[in-house]
């Protein structure tokens, strides 16, 4: 684990060069990865209500409760699914200091040695990836979105879906994905060397469990809202996605992104609404891919109500839309920075599927005539 306390190379600096390097930091700092941004609203507490300080997505947390009861899940299971999903982001939530829920139970190997010859070939005095600082918990936070695992999580490939959806599934006990690591620079496109390794994750999580099944879910929607860019990515050469803050980095438009400046405009701005047809599509395609494997787990595992269809209509909403309708509402009806309204429309979908869910069959005798 890098040591925050090991003497750094000093150099003098005319002032104005201070000053550029002060700019050019802050912006490095806010380099963050996201995927279905966080949103200007806080996490929800399922249980009491309070709502907390963290700012979370309404497609990670507040749809997949909806997503989770239309799909025959229990009150509890889908609220299981609907935290341990935002917490692959956020890694704790909970009131103030208080930690209330986590998934940091997992573990890090030790970092390469740049100076190896199979690594980098050379010392570098610039830590650029992981942040560890970041970090909630540097020893245990594995799906961190600062730390080593940050991209197989959250810039997932095709083959890092599948590898996420066997073992949350329970098919496999392991979980083999790969490290990311970059020195020389303050952000990962300008860093000197970047080097990956395949790793075996240590999450801490069961296989198989809801917990895992609901962090498959979140790195299979991120994988359509990071399309593009990993596209943009993987063209360039880069070993791994990541979004961008130019001026400090180039101009890749998939993957340009500031957190400390969220917008209707932006790359994930734009997944919602109208304005952007081909973006908000994305939102639209990852909901239904999202909500097929939750019907999938439901019928086959722990579901008590028959899974909806997309053709089911919602007597209690006004309109009667189908569920499909409905979902279709929930990204477009709104831009991003109405998180508010979605929230709003997201409880009383909830309270209209809680309503007409029909039993699932398969939980009760069968009656001979």
């Amino acid at each position: 684990m890098p040591d925050p306390s090991t003497p750094q190379p000093t150099s003098r600096l005319h002032p104005a060069w201070l000053v550029l390097l002060a700019i050019l930091l802050a912006l490095a700092g806010v380099t963050l990865v996201l995927a279905f941004a966080e949103e200007d609203i806080g996490f929800r507490d399922p249980y009491t209500g309070e709502e907390t300080d963290e700012e979370i997505s309404t497609i990670h947390t507040d749809l997949t409760y909806v997503l989770a009861l239309a799909a025959g899940f229990s009150v509890t299971d889908s609220i299981t699914l609907q935290v341990w999903n935002q917490l692959v982001d956020s890694e704790q939530l909970g009131p103030g200091s208080t930690i209330s829920y986590t998934n940091c139970s997992g573990a890090f190997y030790t970092p390469p040695n740049p100076v190896r010859p199979s690594v980098c070939g050379q010392y570098y005095a610039q830590v650029t990836w992981p942040r560890w600082d970041s970090m909630k918990d540097q020893e245990r936070c594995a799906t961190s979105r600062f730390g080593p695992y940050s991209p197989f999580f959250h810039f997932p490939r095709q083959t890092d879906v599948t590898a996420l959806h066997d073992w949350g599934w329970g098919l496999t006990d392991t979980l083999t994905g790969y490290e990311a690591y970059a020195w020389g620079g303050m952000t990962v496109m300008n860093a000197s060397c970047l080097f990956t390794r395949t790793a075996v994750i240590t999450t801490g999580v069961e296989p198989g469990s809801l917990e895992a099944f609901a962090t498959y879910l979140h790195s299979l929607a991120d994988a359509y809202s990071h399309q593009d860019c990993i596209a943009a990515m993987d063209s360039r050469g880069m070993p791994w996605a990541t979004h961008t803050v130019p001026p400090l980095d180039p101009d890749i438009p998939e993957c340009n992104y500031n957190p400390n400046n969220p917008n209707n405009d932006d790359v994930h701005g734009q997944e919602f609404g109208t304005r952007y047809p081909e973006d908000s599509a994305r939102t639209d395609a990852a909901i239904q891919a999202v909500y097929a494997e939750l019907a999938a787990r439901s019928a086959q595992r722990e579901g008590l109500y028959a899974p909806m269809s997309m053709d089911t209509r919602l007597r209690r909403i006004p309109g009667t839309p189908t569920l499909g309708e409905a979902l279709l509402a929930f990204v477009h009806n709104w831009d991003f920075d109405q998180p508010e309204e979605r929230r709003k429309y997201a409880d009383e979908l909830a309270a209209a599927i809680r309503i007409q869910r029909l039993p699932n069959r398969a939980f009760f005798p069968v009656v001979m005539k």
